[in-house]
């Protein structure tokens, strides 16, 4: 059994207002956000490829990085993402087939937009999906949960059995990519998440716990979060 990686990096950065450069190249301590998480997944040693799905308009500029913060690209293959977050899972996803990994085999898919990720969940994500098959970090929510129609707080769940998914979502190859492929045209509309993609199809999605640390830095606000984190991280 193998692991490998794919990097989700083909958003330009739209919530992050007047910015001119799509949120995963934006810097933090000098270094372009995407460039951390790379080197926390080659860090890892678990990886025997990793795949990032970048808009094609960056990929040259991408690999512009790679050379200039010396990242050993000989485990990293870069190709053009999708329209969307399921287009680019997809392209990653047959990019593998093509390359013959096997049904059994983890793939481990993270946002570049998450540079904390820890060792420890990466270790999890692997070892938590060579047992079950498809699993997902998450994290306890913090404040209330409130359903709301039409201005009116309709319900308030037990917030004890409500957690924040994060990144990365794991799978068994076969799983993921048999689940992507017979996905119909409407549920390719609802599905917002990763393990969705393997929900829509009945498989049971397990989680393990995951780290505050692990953010989606989507906006301004969360790029001035990640710069106070950073201090800590690197100490870790």
């Amino acid at each position: 059994m193998k692991n490998y990686g794919i990097i989700l990096a083909g958003g330009t950065g739209s919530r992050m207002g007047e910015v001119k450069l799509p949120k995963q190249f934006l810097e933090i301590n000098n270094t372009p956000i995407i460039i951390l998480t790379i080197k926390q997944l080659l860090k890892s040693n678990l990886f025997d490829l990793i795949c990032i799905a970048i808009h094609p308009d960056w990929v040259k500029y991408l690999g512009e990085l790679l050379v200039n913060y010396s990242i050993d690209k000989s485990k990293i293959s870069v190709i053009e993402g999708g329209s969307d977050r399921l287009g680019s899972i997809e392209n990653a996803l047959d990019f593998f087939k093509s390359n013959q990994v096997n049904d059994d085999d983890i793939i481990v898919i993270h946002d570049a937009v998450r540079p904390f990720i820890s060792q420890e969940i990466l270790k999890s994500a692997v070892e938590e999906t060579s047992k079950y098959g498809a699993t997902v970090a998450i994290t306890p929510v913090k404040d209330t949960m409130i359903y709301s129609e039409n201005g009116v707080a309709t319900q308030m769940p037990d917030r004890s059995k409500i957690f924040h998914g994060q990144a990365p979502d794991s799978f068994k190859f076969g799983l993921i990519y048999n689940s992507i492929k017979s996905l119909t045209e409407d549920e390719r509309k609802y599905i917002t998440g990763t393990a969705q993609i393997c929900q829509a199809k009945g498989i049971e999605i397990h989680t393990y716990p995951g780290d505050e640390k692990n953010i989606k830095i989507t906006t301004i606000v969360d790029l001035f979060l990640a710069k106070a984190i950073y201090g800590e991280f690197i100490k870790e």
